[in-house]
């Protein structure tokens, strides 16, 4: 309620300067309401207007409400490994579901120096926290270090280097809605596929303090998917991970604000052998995806503490067509969507669950150079369910 009442009051000091010449004035509520409705971009030119409006534009609740009103209007976030840089760029989510195919067109938001190997990206908020494998100075060796970026302000950190007795690292990122708290999980994980539980690590993210790791228990020994991105949904983050005494497939969870782990069965025996599955957000809860043939498989988890699933079945353009899926996600309009490798052109497939039908989605605006030519896409990393955070790191 405070950030609210200062809010006002800045914007009608705005107000009163800005039209000291004029008995018409725009009331407050109108102009916060027109400031939602713009871009992140747009956002960022209004901050340059004046000192007053840069500060206003950066409260809480400014902030806060602009990422509630995004939140609404998820973006896919695609990032490219061309020549010595990794490019991020964004596209909107289709709203026409009744075409076959769509053309939408892509946003360019930032570059990063690739002195390093990127992995593992994931959006939380809008922030972005990617895997950093850049060389240490004197052992030579490969260090993991998470970087955090919001591609809505072009800004981007990097944190501190994990402290740890082996290089071959884990990270995830997740959120307390609780007590709004962005963490880092780091998990060090040795040659053999093994996980000492003293080397847990959270690293809690904050304006005004010194970043440091610190370290957590561990009382279910597990070590992640290579392949695992992790969720987080409503404080709670998951990743696919394998039992290190029977190499079981499991999903762990971890508690964001708790920070406290636990482990589920994955809701059928097949998910243990498949190539790819992946783990997304259906309406709030926890989904699993597998694709198996000319058909995948939704699982939702209905209750944790039974751990009770429900099964939703999609259809496929066609069999092998799983072999070559990058991302997969699901929409709040009962679809499930993915990303096929990066090859001549870039391509969203989404498949209703209801209607049982594909339509595809054709990316336009990526730079020819990542997709073909000499300087070919080297790697590509879809993001899901990206949305516009106007906050500063």
């Amino acid at each position: 309620m405070n950030n609210s009442l200062d809010h006002h009051r800045k914007i009608a000091r705005v107000n009163r300067q800005s039209s000291s010449s004029s008995r018409n004035t725009i009331p407050n509520d109108l102009i916060i309401e027109i400031l939602l409705r713009l871009t992140s971009k747009t956002i960022a030119i209004c901050r340059c207007v004046s000192k007053q409006w840069n500060s206003f534009l950066g409260t809480p609740y400014f902030t806060e409400s602009f990422l509630i009103r995004s939140s609404a209007r998820p973006r896919i976030l695609f990032t490219f490994e061309v020549g010595d840089k990794w490019h991020i760029c964004s596209s909107p989510q289709p709203q026409n579901l009744d075409k076959e195919l769509t053309h939408v067109a892509a946003d360019y938001h930032m570059s990063l120096s690739r002195h390093s190997h990127r992995e593992n990206c994931q959006s939380v908020n809008g922030f972005i926290c990617l895997i950093d494998k850049g060389m240490l100075t004197k052992k030579r060796d490969a260090a993991r270090v998470p970087v955090l970026c919001n591609p809505s302000t072009g800004q981007h950190v990097t944190l501190p280097k994990v402290k740890a007795r082996n290089n071959d690292l884990r990270s995830f990122f997740g959120y307390d809605p609780v007590n709004k708290q962005y963490k880092v999980l780091c998990m060090t994980v040795t040659n053999y596929r093994q996980v000492n539980s003293r080397e847990h690590q959270v690293l809690t993210l904050g304006k005004g303090k010194k970043l440091s790791w610190r370290k957590i228990e561990c009382s279910f020994p597990h070590y992640p998917d290579d392949n695992s991105d992790g969720i987080c949904i409503n404080g709670v983050l998951y990743y696919m991970a394998r039992s290190v005494h029977d190499y079981t497939r499991l999903i762990a969870c971890f508690d964001v604000r708790s920070e406290e782990f636990s482990l589920l069965n994955m809701p059928v025996s097949e998910f243990r052998s498949l190539p790819f599955s992946a783990l997304v957000n259906y309406k709030g809860k926890l989904g699993a995806v597998n694709f198996n043939g000319s058909h995948g498989e939704l699982w939702v988890l209905e209750s944790a503490e039974k751990e009770k699933w429900s099964k939703h079945v999609f259809v496929m353009p066609d069999k092998g067509f799983h072999h070559t899926i990058k991302s997969t996600w699901a929409t709040d309009r009962d679809e499930i969507a993915w990303v096929r490798t990066l090859k001549s052109s870039l391509c969203v497939y989404y498949s209703n669950l209801e209607t049982k039908s594909v339509r595809r989605v054709m990316i336009q605006g990526i730079d020819e150079q990542a997709l073909m030519a000499i300087h070919r896409c080297e790697a590509q990393i879809t993001v899901r369910d990206h949305v516009e955070n106007v906050m500063f790191l």
